[in-house]
C-alpha cells in the first residue's frame, strides 16, 4: 500500500470546511503529471487547510508516492497531443492490458498480491462497495474468510486512503492476521495492546486521542473490551470494523457490549464466523444485531459451502461408541447420585453449587483423571483451603484461556451437611482414581493411533489436564494449549505443518489455525456440548489446500451423561438445519447425531420433541455468479500491468476479419465531480475507408490525429451506444451513495443525543469533563458534516471519452 500520512482528522476546526486547499484542474484524480523528473498518474487528492495530499502512481513502474501541493507543483502532461507509433503486436498487448484495467463501480480496486484470485472470495468486497453496511462472512471453515475480509480492507484503503479501520481478533490470532494482511495485501497494521497504548498516550497531547490518526488498528477482543479502551474507541467514527470469530462476541458478554457499541459507530461492519448459528436463537440474534442502527435491514450473510467454492472433496465423520469399564461405570453412577443430591439441595438464591457439579460432570466425561483432580480440589476448598493467588498485571490485556481447571467455581458448598458432602467427595475421589487405569477412551485412542501406522493426526480435548495425561502415555506429540504464549503456539503450528506427527490440542488454543498441510485425521476425545466446536475442530484440517479426504471421529462413552449430550446435540442441529438449510455443514451432522442417539442412548429420534424453529434474522447472499468471476479475472490481470496512457498508433494489413479503414479504441470514464474514477469501459469504433500504407511514422501520426479530430467533432452521434452503460453505472452508483448516506445520517443522529451532566458541589471536574466531551462532539459533528457533504457531491457523475489507440488498416 502507498505510504500514508497520519493527520489528526479530529483536530481540524469544524468551521474551516470551506477553507480547504484546492487542487489545480490538471491534478485531479486520473490525470497525468510530471514531478521530480518522472511521470505519474494522480490516484487521489486529499485536501487540508494548508496543503493537499497527492497520491501518485508511476506510469512506468507503478511505484507509489505521496506529495504535498503546493510545496510540490506537478506539471500537466497532455498525453493526447503526443501519439506514439508502435508495432502492431505491442499495440495489441497494450490494449489487452487496458481492458484488464477497466473497472466497474463495485470491482475491488486493490491489486492481487496472491497467485490466484478466487471469485467467491471477492463477492463480499463487491457487496460492500455497492453499499452494504453490515456483512457476515460465515462460509464453512477453511474457505478463506480472512482473505475475504482482507479484500474488503484493501478495497476500502484504495478508495479512501485516510480510512480509519479497526480489526478485532482473538488474542491468539493477532500474529496470523498481521502476517496475512502484510503478505497478501501489503497492508501494514498498527498492533494495539497495553504497551502500545501507554507509549501512544505519552506521545500525544493530553487533549488528543491516540485513536484519531488514520490507519488499520489490529487488537485482541479482550484488550478492546477494556472499559478505558472501549470508551475511547466509542468517541470516534470508524470507516470499517472487522470482528473475527464473531460468535464469541454474542450477548450477554462484555465483548458484545464493547464491540457492539463500537460497531454502532462504524460506517461498515464485517463479522467473521464459520459457525454463526449453533442452535441458540438468542445468540444468533445478538450476532446479527452487531452494529445495527435504526431502520436498517438485517446483515448480508455469505454462507457458502465447499461445493459452492468448487471443492468436491468429501468428508467422513462418525460418532464412535465406547463401552466403559466397570470401574468407570461405578464412578459415573456415584457422580450422578452426588450431583442429583446437590441439585436438589442447592440454595435457590445462588447457582454456584450447580455450576460446580456441572463442571465436575463435564470433566468426568473427559477422563477419570481430570475428574479426580477437580474433585480433590473441590474437597480442599470445602475444607477451607485458600484459592491460589493470581498475579494481576497493571494492564491486563487478555482473558485467560479456559482450558485450565476452574478453581474459583469449585468452592461453592452443595449439600447442607458439610461432613456428608466431604465423605461423598472422598468416595468419589477413590472411585475416580480406581477408574484411571481402566480409562476406556484412552485405550480406544491408543488402538486407533496404532491403526494409523504413523499417519499424522490431531487429538482435541477440552481440558488441559486431560491433554497432559494423554501426553504421558501416547507416543511423543506436540502440545497446543492455552498455557502457551502466542510465539510458542505459532512455533507449534509451524513444526506440525512441516513435520507432521501427533498433535494434542485444546479448543482454547486451536481457534483459527491452519493445520491442513500434513494432516487429515481429527479425533474428538470427548463430545462437545456445542455443535459449533465440532466444526471448528475439524475445520483446522479441512481447509483450502487440503487435497485428501478428511476423516474425523468423535468418541462417545456409553452409559454416561454423553447420552443426554447426544440428545441435546440433535435438537440444536435440527434448529441449525431449519435456519441455515439441510445443506449446511453443521446441519450435516444431524444424521450422525440421530444415529448415535439410537445406538448409544437407545432412544428413537422420532421421540425427540419438536421446538419452534427460529426465523433467520439475516439476508442470505447469492452464490458466486459470472460477475464475481469477471471481477476476479480483472483483479488478477491488473497485477501484471497498467493501462495505456496516451495514444498508441499502429498499422496493419487487412485480413478476412479486419476490413480496411481506421480502428479507434475509445476509453469512456465515469467520474465524480472531484475526479474520482467510478467506472471505465473500452469501445472499438471502425470507420471503413481506403487507407493508404504509411511508411513514415510522422504520416501515421498525422492520420491518427485527424481521425481523433473527426471523432471529437461527432462524438455525440458515434458514442450514443454508451448511453445505456452510463445510465446503469449512474443508477448503481446513486444506490450505493444513498445507502452510505443513510448509514451516516443514522450514526450522526445517534451521536447527537447525550445525557445531562450533574455538576459537583465543590469542584468543576464534571463541568470540565462535559466541556471536553462537548468539544469532542463538535469535532465528530464536523466530521459527519464533511462526510455527508462529500457523499452528496459524489451523487452526480461526469462522463469523459478519450482515444487511447488508433489502428490504420490498409489493403
Amino acid at each position: 500500500m502507498p505510504t500514508k500520512p497520519t493527520p489528526d482528522r479530529n483536530g481540524r476546526d469544524p468551521d474551516s470546511a470551506g477553507l480547504l486547499q484546492q487542487l489545480p484542474l490538471h491534478c485531479v484524480p486520473g490525470s497525468s503529471v510530471t514531478a521530480r523528473g518522472a511521470r505519474w498518474r494522480v490516484d487521489a487528492g486529499v485536501p487540508h487547510a494548508d496543503c493537499c495530499e497527492l497520491h501518485l502512481s508511476g506510469l512506468r513502474d507503478g511505484a507509489r508516492r505521496v506529495l504535498l501541493w503546493p510545496f510540490d507543483r506537478p506539471a500537466a502532461v497532455d498525453v493526447a497531443r503526443f501519439p506514439r507509433v508502435v508495432r502492431v503486436r505491442r499495440w495489441i498487448r497494450a490494449l489487452q492490458r487496458s481492458v484488464a484495467q477497466t473497472i466497474d463501480p463495485a470491482t475491488p480496486r486493490a491489486r492481487a498480491a496472491t497467485a490466484e484470485v478466487l471469485p467467491y472470495q471477492l463477492a463480499p468486497a463487491i457487496a460492500v462497495a455497492r453499499g452494504a453496511s453490515r456483512v457476515l462472512l460465515a462460509d464453512e471453515a477453511g474457505l478463506g474468510k480472512t482473505v475475504q475480509a482482507g479484500w474488503i480492507v484493501a478495497d476500502r484503503l484504495e478508495r479512501e486512503p485516510n480510512a480509519r479501520i479497526i480489526v478485532a481478533v482473538p488474542a491468539g490470532l493477532r500474529r496470523q492476521w498481521t502476517e496475512e494482511l502484510a503478505r497478501l495485501f501489503e497492508i501494514h497494521v498498527i498492533g494495539v495492546d497495553a504497551r502500545w497504548l501507554r507509549e501512544r498516550v505519552a506521545d500525544v497531547p493530553a487533549d488528543a486521542s491516540p485513536w484519531a490518526a488514520p490507519g488499520v488498528y489490529l487488537g485482541s477482543m479482550d484488550f478492546l473490551k477494556r472499559p478505558d479502551v472501549a470508551d475511547a474507541l466509542r468517541t470516534h467514527v470508524w470507516d470499517l470494523i472487522v470482528i473475527d470469530e464473531a460468535h464469541t462476541a454474542t450477548a450477554p458478554t462484555e465483548r458484545h457490549m464493547a464491540l457492539g457499541a463500537i460497531a454502532a459507530r462504524a460506517r461498515c461492519v464485517v463479522g467473521i464466523s464459520a459457525t454463526p448459528f449453533s442452535g441458540d436463537p438468542a445468540a444468533f440474534s445478538s450476532l446479527a444485531a452487531l452494529g445495527c442502527v435504526a431502520g436498517e435491514m438485517p446483515p448480508l450473510m455469505f454462507r457458502r459451502s465447499r461445493e459452492d467454492a468448487g471443492d468436491g472433496r468429501s468428508r467422513r465423520h462418525r460418532f464412535a461408541s465406547v463401552r466403559i469399564s466397570r470401574p468407570e461405570f461405578r464412578f459415573q453412577r456415584l457422580l450422578e447420585r452426588y450431583s442429583s443430591d446437590v441439585w436438589r439441595e442447592a440454595p435457590t438464591e445462588g447457582d454456584g453449587a450447580k455450576l460446580a457439579v456441572t463442571i465436575l460432570r463435564k470433566r468426568a466425561l473427559s477422563s477419570p483423571a481430570s475428574a479426580a483432580r477437580s474433585l480433590a480440589r473441590r474437597l480442599e476448598l470445602l475444607r477451607g483451603a485458600a484459592a491460589p493467588a493470581r498475579q494481576l498485571s497493571l494492564f491486563d490485556d487478555e482473558d485467560p484461556m479456559d482450558d485450565e481447571m476452574p478453581d474459583a467455581a469449585l468452592g461453592a458448598p452443595g449439600l447442607a451437611d458439610g461432613a456428608r458432602e466431604r465423605r461423598a467427595l472422598s468416595t468419589l475421589i477413590d472411585a475416580a482414581n480406581h477408574a484411571v487405569p481402566h480409562d476406556s477412551k484412552h485405550r480406544y485412542v491408543r488402538r486407533f493411533l496404532r491403526r494409523l501406522r504413523g499417519e499424522s493426526a490431531i487429538v482435541f480435548t477440552e481440558y488441559r489436564d486431560t491433554l497432559m495425561q494423554l501426553a504421558g502415555t501416547l507416543p511423543p506429540a506436540l502440545h497446543l494449549h492455552g498455557g502457551l504464549t502466542p510465539a510458542a503456539r505459532a512455533e507449534v503450528q509451524r513444526r506440525f505443518n512441516a513435520e507432521g506427527g501427533l498433535l494434542l490440542a485444546t479448543d482454547a488454543a486451536a481457534e483459527g489455525l491452519n493445520l491442513q498441510h500434513r494432516c487429515r485425521v481429527v479425533v474428538n476425545y470427548e463430545l462437545p456440548w456445542n455443535p459449533a466446536r465440532l466444526e471448528q475442530r475439524i475445520g483446522r484440517v479441512d481447509r483450502i489446500g487440503q487435497r485428501r479426504r478428511v476423516h474425523a471421529i468423535t468418541l462417545v462413552a456409553r452409559d454416561t451423561a454423553e447420552d443426554l449430550v447426544i440428545a441435546n446435540l440433535a435438537r440444536r442441529l435440527e434448529r441449525i438445519a431449519a435456519t441455515l438449510g439441510e445443506r449446511d455443514r453443521l446441519a450435516a451432522y444431524l444424521t450422525d447425531a440421530r444415529t448415535a442417539r439410537i445406538v448409544i442412548g437407545g432412544a428413537a429420534s422420532e421421540a425427540e420433541p419438536q421446538e419452534e424453529r427460529p426465523a433467520p434474522a439475516v439476508r442470505m447472499a447469492p452464490s458466486p455468479d459470472n460477475e464475481t468471476a469477471r471481477a476476479a479475472a480483472q483483479v488478477e490481470r491488473r497485477a501484471h500491468g497498467d493501462s495505456v496512457n496516451g495514444v498508441l498508433v499502429s498499422s496493419a494489413r487487412t485480413r478476412a476479419d479486419l476490413t480496411p479503414g481506421i480502428v479507434l479504441v475509445v476509453r469512456a470514464s465515469a467520474r465524480t465531480h472531484d475526479g474520482r474514477l467510478v467506472a471505465e469501459r473500452l469501445l472499438i469504433l471502425h470507420a471503413k475507408m481506403d487507407a493508404p500504407r504509411y511508411s513514415k511514422a510522422a504520416d501515421l501520426k498525422r492520420e491518427a490525429t485527424a481521425a481523433i479530430g473527426c471523432l471529437q467533432d461527432g462524438a455525440a452521434d458515434r458514442l450514443s451506444q454508451l448511453e445505456d452503460w452510463f445510465d446503469s453505472i449512474r443508477r448503481e452508483h446513486e444506490n450505493s451513495v444513498q445507502q452510505r448516506l443513510d448509514r451516516e445520517l443514522a450514526i450522526a443522529e445517534r451521536d447527537g443525543s447525550h445525557a445531562e451532566i450533574q455538576p459537583g458541589l465543590f469542584d468543576r471536574r464534571a463541568i470540565r469533563q462535559a466541556e471536553r466531551a462537548s468539544a469532542l462532539d463538535a469535532q465528530v459533528a464536523a466530521e459527519h458534516r464533511d462526510r455527508l457533504a462529500a457523499l452528496e457531491r459524489e451523487r452526480t457523475l461526469d462522463r469523459s471519452v478519450d482515444v487511447i489507440g488508433v489502428l490504420v488498416v490498409w489493403r
